[in-house]
């Protein structure tokens, strides 16, 4: 053809020469075919993406050249050169398939080479045998002549790891898949598109990872694998005529991971041998005709795109019935072997297999019958070990793999059930036929019940729900599941069971309850209530019985359900949890719930009505230590569990109706004032910011205008509001404190001289208060903010007394004590008793008063709050008086009285020194005195003198010191060791040790005091 084609080009040169002359330069140049713009299609270009249309590499453009031709202009079908040029580069027309279609080219992106050169018709693009995957594809379907057909003349769409499939197939010359993100081409879809798909076919295969070349498929259907990650590695592609005879013979085009069925596997852990390997799919795991037994199983299914799973229990010895679950079963380490299994399938895989198996006990014979879906193979009760098991996934509704007789040796279908009274106490675990949770003997209430079936065998479920006090039906549970878990003291008054699915068909479920004011109350069966909504009672006990169907009651069903509906019975039902005790059972209509004379806080209370149908209910709050009042709320216990904190407070109220009719009155027990009075309506009951817990409530409705009964208590106390003002010589009256705060000043030596005191409470009483002035002795009592003591006569409080009047006497102790001149601090005293000194002449300098709850105890010691004895002797007590008009430039101060031959070494600061040392000391002679004046201790020396020594020197100024007595020179006998003498040449003289202690502790810089 293209020799053909090279004679025709030499013949018809010469035309197109004369052509060329004729015509003008301009139509000329428009006429010249365009050449495509340069791509990618090169082994140069390989990596490259940057231009994803198609175009021809050199070679392909040489033969584009070679295959021009002149049009002839004497035929009927020539045409102008510019349409000749327009009909060799511009894409064909779809429809006229004779004239358009010429030949199929591909390339593909491949991992670690890039793009490849492109290969047409059949031929393999990618590689084999080198583990390299596709990672992009063009396609370009050309004309005869070989140019590009449209973009829509074919639809290309890859199925791509980690994404799927193209959300949108690619065009003719376009890329399909990805380049630089190392992802896959894992299956492709090829179609022809218009006129060209009604004569042509396109077909294709690939070369995929771990399976090899896969057969042709064609017109749009899937090649390659979905869903076992296996990368396309190359890739054929050829267009032939429609019915060709050499069209390629279709074969195994799609592996579709989704339509394979799926796998059960499993593995067990064998005494003596430990996890064995995983088999799947009816194979034996486990040790037959040994001594080991299986002790552990592991099972999971693999179904590819789709849902599901197993649920596994065994029984184990020396355990019993394990609970279901998804991942293993039975022990390891623990030399239990399993006795019985129960597996299930669960969500998608349930509606589509039927889960198989059956167990090897050489105790019963060997291999045990198949059984299915959640049935029990094995035994129970007959200690034969299981040695091995096989399991296998049939689908929905398809026979046995094999005989099923004797796959379970044992009573099945059996109850297990499970009970709680308050705050979680188990109350046992029962099994049967019939079984009995609770003891009607007992006096414990229920709480919650759990359910469910052993060695079942019959399919379907048992459901649930019970009836609380303060919250009514509770939602349906099933299998083994607890009503509830809440520790909120709420005890069980009714029950419903149901069965589903099979066992509905197979068994009626009869229940009767026994009520702890009715006793044992009728039989109900398959979902009627049964119990008693009685105010004040509860279930004690509920007996489960499963019959076959239709057999009859197992007993009298008369009264099964029994509720007080009558509209005279309008009561308030109340719980109370209390500390180291839990939840108690409720009481109702003024009876004590908590405890008295016990310590015990209550630290949670439900409450609501009973006997009422007009949407009335109460409401109620707490106020809680450390959390204060908590926000109203009508459903759900008020306070807290588990956190050990005391409710203090209480409100409550009635919201609806019934509040037109009824107050609602309420009392609480309070830790040391006992029963308070009573409080209605909102009002609060109890105390606050007295750290006082309640221990016991009483509530009750009283109809409007009645009267709860008497009390003298107040219903409500809370901490007074104390004030205490001091008046201060030279400071006059200063800024009023409260309770606890200190009126007056420490460390100043200024005496209060009157003092008021004044308290509000929600208490009845007073506070009366007396004081022992200075020449006048104790005043009368006065109270409520007048003044005791004096004002302008310079006279300063000595003593002082308070006390509390009225109610609040009763329930608070007001505690108080004195700084005192000499003293500091004395201790605490209480209600009326002295606090501070007489006949010593000491002055009261502050004063600290705190009202507390009755029998509290004192805020700290009682030992000393008054006396009238000197703290120090008198030479003493003048000294430190005059020491406190100085201060220092250190935390000491020494004071020298030359004349009484005294030293004393103080510690603090001016106003509060106190004595750290107090001796005897020699001073100056009377022709050689110690100098008086305020001085400063500046160096230290160890010893000095010329025909004696002195050792321990400190200096206080110039040559005057303080030191030890004279020594003979160089040694330590002792010269003159006269002590309480004027005898000094000046020099205050110590004996030797008492001299090292100052001059070991006393610092530089601090004052000296001689006088």
């Amino acid at each position: 053809m293209k020799k053909t084609q090279r004679l025709l080009a030499t013949a018809m040169t010469p035309l197109l020469i004369l052509q060329c002359l004729l015509t003008p330069l301009s139509v000329w140049a428009d006429s010249l075919p365009v050449q495509p713009k340069s791509t990618d299609y090169s082994v140069n270009a390989a990596g490259s993406s940057e231009d994803e249309d198609f175009v021809l590499n050199d070679e392909q453009q040489g033969a584009e050249v070679e295959q021009s031709t002149v049009p002839d202009n004497d035929s009927p079908s020539s045409v102008s050169s510019e349409s000749a040029s327009n009909a060799t580069d511009s894409p064909k027309p779809e429809n006229d398939v004779s004239a358009v279609f010429g030949s199929v080219s591909y390339q593909t992106h491949v991992q670690d080479i890039g793009w490849q050169t492109p290969v047409s018709n059949g031929m393999t693009a990618g590689t084999t045998g080198r583990a390299k995957r596709v990672e992009a594809l063009k396609i370009n379907l050309l004309s005869q002549d070989g140019t590009p057909l449209g973009s829509d003349s074919i639809s290309v769409q890859s199925h791509i790891s980690g994404i799927g499939w193209e959300s949108q197939p690619v065009g003719n010359g376009q890329t399909s898949g990805t380049v630089g993100q190392s992802r896959a081409i894992e299956a492709i879809k090829l179609s022809l598109s218009g006129g060209l798909s009604e004569s042509y076919d396109i077909w294709y295969r690939v070369h995929s990872a771990n399976v090899g070349w896969l057969g042709w498929a064609s017109n749009g259907e899937p090649a390659g694998t979905q869903g076992y990650a296996y990368q396309v590695e190359a890739i054929q592609i050829k267009v032939l005529p429609k019915n060709a005879q050499d069209a390629p013979a279709r074969g195994d085009a799609f592996r579709d991971h989704s339509q394979e069925p799926p796998t059960v596997s499993y593995r067990s852990h064998v005494s003596n041998v430990g996890w064995m390997g995983v088999v799947a799919n009816g194979k034996t795991s486990g040790v037959i005709d040994s001594t080991n037994a299986i002790e552990g199983l592991s099972l999971s299914v693999n179904w590819y795109g789709h849902g599901g799973s197993i649920s596994s229990r065994a029984h184990v010895s020396g355990i019993g019935w394990q609970s279901w679950s998804s991942g293993t079963v039975g022990t390891t380490g623990q030399s239990r072997s399993i006795e019985a299994v129960q597996f299930k399938l669960n969500d998608e895989i349930s509606a589509t297999y039927d889960i198989w198996y059956r167990v090897y006990a050489p105790k019963l014979g060997g291999w045990l019958g198949w059984t299915s879906n959640g049935s029990p193979a094995g035994s129970v009760g007959k200690g034969a070990a299981i040695q091995g098991i096989q399991v296998l996934l049939v689908e929905k509704g398809g026979s046995a793999p094999g005989d099923t007789l004797n796959h379970f040796i044992g009573a099945t279908d059996v109850l297990s059930g499970s009970s709680y009274s308050l705050n979680g106490n188990s109350l046992g675990t029962v099994q049967g036929k019939t079984i009995l949770m609770g003891s009607e003997s007992g006096s414990e209430p229920l709480t919650s019940l759990s359910i469910s079936f052993d060695n079942q065998e019959t399919s379907g479920s048992i459901g649930y729900s019970g009836c609380y006090e303060f919250n009514g039906w509770s939602g349906v549970v099933s299998d083994g599941a607890a009503l509830t878990s809440k520790n909120d003291g709420r005890v069980l008054k009714a029950v419903r069971l149901t069965l589903t699915g099979d066992l509905s068909n197979a068994y009626d479920v009869w229940y009767r309850c026994f009520d702890s004011k009715k006793g044992w109350l009728g039989w109900a069966c398959n979902g009627a209530d049964a119990g008693a909504t009685i105010p004040g009672s509860f279930l004690k006990a509920v007996e489960v019985k499963i019959i076959g169907k239709g057999s009859g009651a197992p007993g009298v069903t008369d009264g099964a359900f029994v509720s007080d509906t009558s509209a005279d019975c309008t009561h308030v039902v109340y719980q109370a949890h209390s500390a180291n005790r839990g939840w108690s059972p409720s009481v109702l209509d003024g009876q004590d719930a908590g405890t008295t004379g016990k310590s015990l806080s209550l630290q949670a209370l439900n409450v609501s009505l009973a006997g009422v149908d007009d949407g009335s209910l109460i409401e109620a709050r707490a106020h809680v230590a450390n959390i204060g009042w908590q926000e109203w709320r009508s459903a759900g216990y008020v306070g807290t569990v588990g956190q050990g904190l005391a409710i203090q407070a209480l409100e409550l109220r009635i919201n609806g109706p019934l509040a037109n009719q009824y107050d609602i009155y309420y009392r609480v027990h309070s830790a040391g004032y006992g029963w308070l009075g009573w409080a209605s309506s909102s009002d609060s009951a109890g105390t606050t910011g007295l750290n006082i817990q309640i221990e016991a409530v009483q509530i009750k409705l009283v109809a409007k205008g009645g009267n709860p009964g008497s009390s003298s208590a107040p219903a409500f106390i809370s901490a007074p509001a104390l004030t205490l003002q001091a008046h201060v010589a030279t400071l006059g009256w200063m800024n009023p404190v409260g309770n606890g705060g200190v009126a007056g000043t420490t460390g100043r030596s200024l005496a209060i001289e009157a003092l008021k005191l004044n308290v509000s409470s929600s208490v009845s009483g007073g506070i009366e208060y007396s004081a022992h002035v200075q020449d006048v002795g104790w005043q009368g009592w006065t109270s409520n903010g007048n003044v005791a003591g004096t004002v302008g006569c310079a006279k300063r409080i000595e003593a002082l007394k308070i006390k509390l009047t009225g109610d609040l006497s009763n329930y608070f102790d007001v505690w108080y004590r004195a700084y005192c001149q000499d003293f500091g601090w004395l201790d605490w005293t209480s209600n009326g008793q002295p606090a501070g000194t007489s006949r010593i002449g000491c002055r009261v300098e502050s004063v600290q008063v705190k009202i507390a709850p009755k029998g509290a105890g004192a805020p700290g010691s009682t030992a000393r709050p008054f006396t009238d004895q000197p703290l120090l002797p008198a030479d003493m007590m003048t000294m430190l008086n005059r020491a406190n008009r100085y201060s220092s430039s250190t935390s000491w101060l020494i004071m020298v009285d030359r004349q009484a031959c005294r030293l004393g070494v103080f510690r603090g600061q001016r106003g509060s020194w106190s004595y750290a040392q107090y001796w005897t000391c020699s001073t100056g002679a009377p022709s050689t005195p110690t100098p008086t004046g305020e001085y400063t201790v500046t160096g230290k020396g160890y010893s000095f003198g010329h025909g004696y020594t002195c050792y321990y020197y400190t200096q206080f100024y110039g040559d005057y010191l303080f030191h030890s007595i004279p020594y003979y020179q160089g040694t330590f006998n002792p010269m003159d060791s006269r002590m309480g003498m004027h005898v000094s040449q000046g020099c205050v003289r110590l004996p030797i040790d008492r001299a090292k202690w100052i001059w070991d502790n006393v610092p530089l810089a601090t004052k000296v005091v001689i006088y």
